[in-house]
């Protein structure tokens, strides 16, 4: 059963990555808006970048994957950029993880999950952590989400 913490309090997120990802991103804010991806630089958060992916939003139903991380590579078992999300995760997951997306697109806030997921052409299910972050060009509508995924805390 899934955990979900809809707009997490920054001490809520206890995996070490989600919370430097959160930070970053709301450092990364202008003002009350919502930072878009102009605001992001890859540069600032290389350790990050393999949990990492980027959806882009036509509509709340229609994600589609922008950029996908090495490590989520690996998981999913083959490189997802471009493909819809709907098409990328088993039926039985999507329409749980489809509630996530569309509190984020809709809300304008994060959202915390910890749960089971089938990974990749293996399909075992593996318990993760991610974190939904929205972005927006304008400052308010939603037109792309930053996600981190991870499935363990880091050693160190």
């Amino acid at each position: 059963m899934a955990q979900v913490v809809y707009d997490p309090q920054p001490q809520a997120i206890a995996h070490s990555g989600l919370r430097a990802l959160y930070d970053y991103w709301d450092g990364r804010r202008p003002g009350a808006r919502l930072p878009g991806r102009q605001h992001l630089d890859p540069l600032d958060i290389p350790g990050l970048l393999p949990n990492l992916m980027l959806v882009d939003v036509a509509a709340p139903d229609d994600l589609r994957f922008r950029l996908v991380g090495t490590a989520l590579v690996g998981w999913f078992g083959r490189d997802t950029t471009g493909l819809a999300l709907g098409d990328v995760y088993s039926s039985k997951d999507w329409e749980r993880i489809l509630e996530d997306y569309r509190y984020v697109i809709r809300e304008r806030r994060p959202c915390l999950t910890v749960s089971k997921i089938a990974a990749g052409s293996h399909g075992r299910r593996q318990p993760y952590q991610r974190l939904l972050l929205p972005l927006a060009r304008d400052g308010a509508q939603v037109d792309m989400l930053l996600a981190g995924v991870f499935w363990r805390e880091p050693a160190g």
